[in-house]
């Protein structure tokens, strides 16, 4: 990329250079489907830290849903764990960047 203005290349795109497919729609369904789920819950974070089922009210996204993500977030570094509630829950916090 020789300018600071190209943007990056998806996956999606990539694989339809390199091998001349189309993704499936079922596939790019999921796709914004998981893309909409992690937005709802970085958007929750940004105003401070959140547990499961306080992010998971905020969101209207089932708990075991938001702790799925949650921890596919921590796992890459997108999220970090937080003080832990009276109740035992940790409070997850977005990471600094």
């Amino acid at each position: 990329m020789a300018s600071g203005s190209a943007k990056k290349k998806t996956t999606v795109q990539i694989l339809r250079e390199r091998l001349g497919l189309k993704p499936s729609e079922e596939l790019m369904s999921l796709l914004r489907k998981q893309t909409e789920i992690r937005t709802k819950i970085i958007k929750a974070l940004k105003t401070g830290p959140k547990t499961v089922p306080e992010i998971s009210k905020e969101t209207g996204l089932e708990p075991p849903v938001v702790f799925w993500y949650l921890m596919t977030m921590h796992k890459y570094g997108l999220v970090h764990e937080d003080e832990k509630t009276d109740e035992g829950y940790f409070r997850y916090k977005l990471a600094k960047r």
